[in-house]
Parts: structure tokens; sequence; C-alpha cells
């Protein structure tokens, strides 16, 4: 029955949204990412860059494709294998542009946690919580992946108002954020995930990002989607925000 009950959400988002059952089908597609950008066109009705840090295998790159056709999109991802799936799941969409680093504070490598299940990899290790509730997220292998400053990229992407950053790196967004100082006043939407219980060790929870944001300048304009467990605890929240001055 819960079966039943996901299949028939995830035909409501699909139809909801415009994109119609058959794009259900398609490789790369995901459900959780065209609810979010349906939410997020409710509040952004134009975007012409696209900063997707934390692209996995281009979920949201794609969905962003069909609620933001016009935007350029620039894509980091610092898993090989995953950059891989990354690179196939978007070759045909030459709006796509593809990085294989992570983002952070510092520029040179960094010690990455590569986890079986992909979209828990992070530089921070995955608590003991997080691996009660989600045992899949268990298995991980650290490696070495290079890892630049937001900054450092200023020179080699254009920023096209209206922009926006997307992070979804599982608990390190306040280390992008912190590379990115320079970069921020070019930034109009800012869209993050953050937790509400420890999923991964050493992260800042809700209360510490949001007060971060806005002393950088934004100002949260809503939540637009969720993490819930079956006992409908929300665990992580991805919220919206955007530049005072806009």
């Amino acid at each position: 029955m819960n079966l039943i009950f996901k299949v028939a959400d995830a035909a409501r988002v699909f139809l909801q949204s415009g994109r119609g059952l058959t794009s259900f089908l398609k490789k790369g597609i995901s459900i959780a990412s065209t609810q979010l950008l349906h939410n997020c066109k409710h509040y952004i009705p134009e975007i012409n860059t696209i900063l997707d840090v934390g692209a996995n295998q281009g979920q949201f790159a794609l969905s962003a494709r069909y609620f933001y056709p016009q935007a350029d999109i620039h894509s980091f991802e610092p898993v090989p294998a995953v950059y891989s799936i990354l690179r196939h799941n978007t070759r045909k969409a030459t709006t796509i542009n593809t990085y294989n680093f992570a983002l952070g504070s510092t520029s040179g490598s960094l010690e990455f946690f590569s986890n079986n299940y992909s979209h828990a990899s992070s530089a921070l290790p995955v608590s003991s919580l997080q691996q009660q509730m989600m045992p899949q997220t268990s298995s991980v292998n650290k490696i070495k992946v290079p890892v630049k400053r937001m900054d450092d990229l200023l020179i080699n992407i254009p920023f096209m108002s209206p922009v926006l950053l997307k992070l979804d790196v599982q608990g390190f967004e306040k280390e992008v954020l912190k590379g990115a100082m320079n970069s921020l006043v070019k930034i109009d939407y800012l869209l993050f995930e953050t937790s509400f219980v420890q999923m991964y060790d050493g992260e800042p929870l809700f209360d510490e990002m949001h007060n971060f944001v806005k002393e950088l300048g934004f100002e949260f304009i809503a939540p637009v989607g969720f993490l819930q467990t079956n006992e409908l605890q929300i665990l992580q929240m991805d919220l919206l925000y955007k530049r005072k001055n806009n």
C-alpha cells in the first residue's frame, strides 16, 4: 500500500509541474527535484544562471532545465564515479556545464566520504543517527578530491542575473559559502538543505545556518522541500532565500 501511495504522489507531482507522466520514466529524472523546482518557480519566475553545487547524477540540473530553459547551469560533483554518470545523463543538454571537483572554504584537496548511497556522500562523516535511520548510508569509502573556492571561479563562470545558488552538500553548506564571500554579491537567490538533527558529524544545524545566511545579507522566503521519516519526523528542509536588495 505504501508503494501505491508513493506512485500516486509521484504522478501528482509530475502532472502539477506540467512535465507529464512520460517524463517520469526518463533517465536522470527525479521526483524530489521536480517538486523542489516546481515550488521554487512559484517564488522565482526567472533565472538566468544556476550554480548546482552537489549535483550528484544531474537530477536537479535536468529538472532545472525544464523549469528554467533559458538558464546556464553549472553543476559541481566531486566523486569521479558519480561525475561520470552526471556527464552521461546531461550529455545532450548544451546548457548544463559540469565540473569534477568540490567547492569549499579553501582550494587544494579534500578528504571526502564517498557513500555507496551516493546521495549521502559528503566531506563530513555520516552520523551514527543517520546510519540507524537509513542503514543504506553505512557503507563509505574515503577518497581525496580536488576542492576550490567559488571565489576562484568568478573569472571563468559568467554570473548573468538572476542567479540561483543551490547547495546540496550534506552538511558542508557553510564551508562552501565561506569560500564564496566575494561571489555572494552576485547571487540573487540561495537554496540549500539544512538539518534539524545531526545527520553528519560536525554539521551546523538549522539555527546556525539560518543566522549565518541572514548575516550574509539574505532573507528567508519559504521552505520548498523536506525529508521526513515514516514516523513523520522532519529531518531536513530545503530553504529558499533571496538577497535583501532584490
